[in-house]
């Protein structure tokens, strides 16, 4: 049992190795280096020019503690078959389910390690309160994880679907970050109607063009993506005193959402009706663009507000709309260029 699930995590991770080669490529790299070194630079001032009040303390304190516990998930490696044929060793299951929790806390506490120590020369704590703060968020995790545990145990007997929805929920959601970066094998998405998004869809007749702006909207993954991308943009905006930081942020998370969304283009491709329509291959390209376009305008409307009211140099904001420009008119052309 324990050389089955050993292979497996193995598995898994060889499988992240590979997909981290294309998240961090040389231009990602790159940028990674420049970001780090620049945000080393403004925090070396910050610590300069800066004290924290009684009022800032906790807000810091609250915010590390949350965002420590954001990090770090059951990690089992159960599989759909498992329910099945590993039955008769459910006993054998539930001591590797044990020794899952234990391995689960390793991304957690070396997390909140890194946020302690960039906290601490804020705080101006002892080292023995920082490590009793490091020891309750890691009991802390511990707990909520040792919850999740229970619910998948209950009267120490494996809830099977739940325990398999819970794994597979998890592997969905880091192949989601890949997807960022490329293309996924294996990542499944689900797809309900928002009736009231139902007034964002085109009134036209251009059938790709309303195919792909229903997909948009009632996918469970590229209207999520957009928000997410958006907000991490708008935080950007808010809350990055240097601009020119903060630009390159939403540049970057702008070139994201759209390679990401050239997804579009094959919603459909599935579907057999739809290589006996008609219709031009020429027609799928110029609806893609379309409504890749319109995403970005809206994109770039939220941004310029976000900008003009938040951002302390003004003009940066030409840089977002200049990259956006880019992006809809360069961009989506090369990516569609021979197709």
């Amino acid at each position: 049992m324990n050389s089955l699930f050993e292979e497996r995590r193995k598995a898994y991770y060889r499988q992240n190795l590979k997909y981290l080669r294309y998240v961090f490529n040389d231009h990602f790299v790159l940028f990674l280096m420049i970001l780090l070194g620049a945000l080393a630079v403004q925090y070396a001032q910050f610590l300069q020019a800066h004290s924290l009040n009684v009022a800032g303390k906790v807000v810091l304190i609250v915010l590390i503690s949350a965002l420590s516990q954001a990090f770090g998930r059951l990690a089992s490696f159960v599989e759909s078959a498992d329910k099945v044929f590993l039955l008769p060793q459910e006993r054998a299951v539930r001591k590797h389910l044990y020794i899952s929790w234990l391995r689960s806390l390793i991304l957690p506490a070396f997390i909140s390690f890194i946020l302690i120590g960039l906290a601490a020369p804020l705080l101006n704590w002892s080292l023995l309160s920082l490590v009793l703060w490091f020891l309750i968020l890691l009991f802390l995790k511990a707990a909520g994880l040792a919850f999740r545990l229970r619910q998948i145990l209950p009267n120490g007997i494996i809830a099977w679907e739940a325990l398999i929805s819970y794994e597979e929920n998890r592997k969905t959601n880091t192949l989601r970050f890949f997807a960022l970066f490329t293309n996924v094998k294996g990542l499944k998405t689900q797809s309900r109607r928002r009736r009231y998004l139902d007034f964002l869809l085109p009134k036209t007749l251009r059938t790709y063009e309303y195919l792909f702006s229903r997909a948009f909207l009632r996918s469970g993954d590229y209207l999520s993506l957009t928000l997410r991308l958006l907000l991490l943009a708008v935080l950007s905006l808010v809350f990055i005193e240097n601009a020119v930081v903060a630009v390159i942020l939403v540049a970057v998370f702008n070139y994201l959402l759209l390679f990401q969304l050239f997804a579009l283009q094959e919603s459909f491709d599935y579907q057999l009706l739809t290589r006996i329509y008609p219709l031009r291959r020429s027609s799928k390209f110029a609806a893609i663009k379309c409504v890749l376009s319109r995403i970005m305008l809206f994109v770039t409307a939220v941004e310029l507000v976000f900008g003009l009211i938040f951002l302390h140099a003004k003009l940066y904001i030409l840089l977002v709309l200049l990259v956006n420009f880019f992006l809809v008119k360069v961009y989506i052309k090369l990516r569609l260029k021979g197709k």
